[in-house]
């Protein structure tokens, strides 16, 4: 799952007929062999690869406008390579993020695993000017994974601003087959977190997942509140 700033997206806006387009390549997309793995909402990483391919695509509404994600990403030699893009009202490409993750333990039931990621966020017409972030992941597993603690640290180099630490922790509930809650507290530059409440559905196990949540940054009183919608796809190419 990509690890992005949340502050960037603030900057992305889009046209609500521009999620024709990516619902269409969401639903084109669904005729492949697809893996079931975790993947958004949350802004704090899971210690897991995907299995071969994943599409995550999300849409968010806050105060300062929409933004539509797209994040496909593809297992290769042991390694999530991953791109993502923030389309606006425009069409244009607004915010931009490569990155590349890997296992340093992996996650099985009743243990825990441990992955690092790197990624480079930045915006259009910058030059590619941007930011650097590392993060460690670590997943606990209890109950043969109906219980999963999601623990991150980070740093963050940035290209503009002062650099700065990063850290997340998420619970997350399995409710039913196929079903969880989450809460999670997310830290991304100085001041109060972030806060999310989130659930998710694989509505085709083993193939396709939605998602919805709300975030807030704590004690803002709606003045930094959104809301996001998304699903997650999982495919073979090979």
């Amino acid at each position: 799952m990509f690890i992005l700033n949340h502050a960037a997206l603030r900057d992305a806006t889009l046209a609500p007929s521009k999620s024709l387009v990516f619902s269409a390549l969401i639903l084109g997309l669904s005729v492949f062999s697809l893996q079931t793995q975790a993947g958004r909402p949350m802004l704090t990483d899971d210690a897991t690869l995907a299995d071969q391919c994943q599409l995550e695509s999300w849409w968010q509404s806050e105060r300062s406008g929409n933004s539509l994600w797209l994040a496909p990403a593809c297992q290769l030699a042991g390694v999530e390579w991953g791109f993502a893009v923030a389309r606006t009202a425009s069409g244009e490409p607004q915010q931009y993020q490569v990155a590349a993750k890997t296992e340093l333990k992996s996650l099985s039931a009743n243990s825990f695993g441990i992955t690092a990621q790197l990624a480079y966020e930045f915006a259009a017409g910058q030059h590619q000017y941007g930011d650097m972030h590392l993060n460690l992941a670590l997943t606990q597993s209890w109950q043969d994974d109906a219980w999963l603690l999601h623990l991150n640290a980070g740093r963050m180099q940035r290209n503009q601003q002062s650099n700065d630490w990063t850290a997340g922790i998420a619970l997350q509930r399995e409710l039913a087959a196929n079903q969880w809650l989450f809460v999670e507290l997310h830290r991304e530059q100085a001041g109060r977190p972030l806060y999310q409440l989130g659930y998710l559905q694989e509505v085709l196990p083993g193939r396709l997942q939605l998602d919805a949540s709300y975030g807030n940054r704590l004690h803002r009183q709606g003045r930094e509140d959104f809301v996001s919608a998304g699903a997650v796809l999982y495919f073979n190419l090979f």
